[in-house]
């Protein structure tokens, strides 16, 4: 049976916006406000906190049962508009807010949401208390992304999961900081790539929140956008992201496509051997991806200067790589990557015993770090710009 469950509040108005502070029955948060976790159901990105933390919790209700405990941080919670605001008189900003409560309803009706303080919240609920009176700052909207907005302006601090913080950057119409907004735009386009096209070769292949199945780490295809970025936005006549348009962007998505589509094509064996585990074929491990990241930039450029590229497409008869220029461009290469067999011969160890010590490195044998990366990547651009006949074979110093 549905009651009342009145919070003693003060009201004020900030910036144009109503919000109440003041204290509430910690016991009885969990009754009138749930927990919003990020969910995803294909593209579409539900929610924006993290799992609760056992740990934390029971390390809560332990200091709220120790002697004089008492927590002075607000709880942020946000009501929908069931939630009424009573003055003691008319016009007074101290008052009561009245909120729906009824212990039996499930999470999904309840009317408000835990924007900051879950953690706290539970370790109260769960104490010994009769009462446990906890500070509270509210606002009430309809509006998800004021909820996704506070979530963030409070949590800019805090060591947010890669899953939250790359769910956050995706959401439209919300302040972000100028190092969570950088994230958004790879992000956008990796949600193309990897949900929206039904003929991207990589659809459903990247692995993130929404994909537990994928077998390509979305970090890696992030880092393959950012690196081709610049070049590619050249390409379509576009100065920075921020200026793509709807069609841009979709020119900007369909290269990336030709592309890997492309490696699709040239390198099939090995593409057709990929897993999750990498035991039959390297070709979609992280070192590989950046490596392809560092081709594709050169094949743009490679596009944008005819006088490099007399037997394919270039800016003078295409306006954009169609995957026939990136299958012409690869295919120089195909024989001396081994992405499932073989060794990669990497040029010459710094040994201080032996001059000019060989360096190879078995085709599964690369680690996903940063210098390992580094060293794939150096390597796959010097077989291409042998293959150009830009330079002679030069060694590659490794250790």
């Amino acid at each position: 049976m549905s009651e009342i469950l009145k919070i003693k509040v003060i009201q004020e108005v900030v910036n144009g916006v109503t919000v109440y502070t003041g204290w509430v029955e910690g016991k009885k948060v969990r009754d009138v406000a749930k927990i919003v976790h990020i969910t995803r159901e294909g593209e579409f990105i539900n929610g924006y906190q993290r799992n609760e933390l056992p740990k934390h919790i029971e390390s809560i209700t332990d200091y709220v049962e120790s002697k004089n405990s008492t927590i002075l941080a607000n709880l942020v919670i946000g009501f929908d508009q069931s939630v009424k605001f009573e003055p003691i008189f008319e016009g007074s900003e101290f008052g009561h807010l009245h909120v729906p409560y009824d212990p039996e309803k499930p999470s999904s009706e309840l009317p408000g949401a835990i924007v900051d303080g879950q953690q706290r919240s539970g370790g109260v609920k769960n104490s010994h208390h009769e009462s446990y009176p906890l500070p509270v700052s509210i606002f009430i909207s309809e509006d998800d992304n004021d909820y996704i907005q506070q979530f963030l302006i409070l949590n800019l601090g805090k060591p947010l999961t890669s899953v939250q913080l790359n769910a956050l950057a995706l959401y439209d119409d919300i302040y972000k900081p100028p190092a969570l907004a950088a994230k958004a735009f790879p992000l956008s386009v990796c949600e193309e790539l990897g949900y929206r096209h039904e003929s991207s070769p990589l659809k459903d292949l990247i692995k993130s929140n929404g994909n537990k199945d994928g077998i390509i780490a979305e970090s890696s295809i992030t880092e393959f956008i950012t690196n081709v970025e610049r070049q590619l936005l050249q390409v379509i006549g576009v100065r920075v992201y921020q200026e793509l348009d709807e069609s841009t962007k979709a020119k900007f998505v369909k290269i990336i496509m030709n592309f890997w589509d492309a490696v699709k094509i040239v390198f099939n064996d090995d593409w057709q051997k990929k897993s999750r585990d990498m035991k039959g074929s390297y070709i979609t491990h992280g070192t590989s991806i950046i490596g392809f990241s560092y081709l594709c930039r050169h094949m743009l450029r490679v596009f944008q200067t005819p006088s490099k590229n007399t037997n394919n497409e270039s800016i003078l008869t295409h306006e954009t790589p169609s995957t026939g220029f990136f299958v012409t461009e690869l295919s120089l290469i195909k024989e001396d990557c081994n992405f499932s067999k073989g060794y990669w011969i990497l040029g010459l160890a710094k040994n201080p015993d032996v001059k000019d010590l060989p360096y190879s490195r078995r085709w599964n044998d690369f680690q996903n770090t940063t210098s390992e990366k580094q060293l794939f990547a150096t390597n796959i651009l010097r077989l291409y710009e042998i293959k150009k006949g830009w330079r002679e074979d030069y060694p590659i110093y490794v250790g």
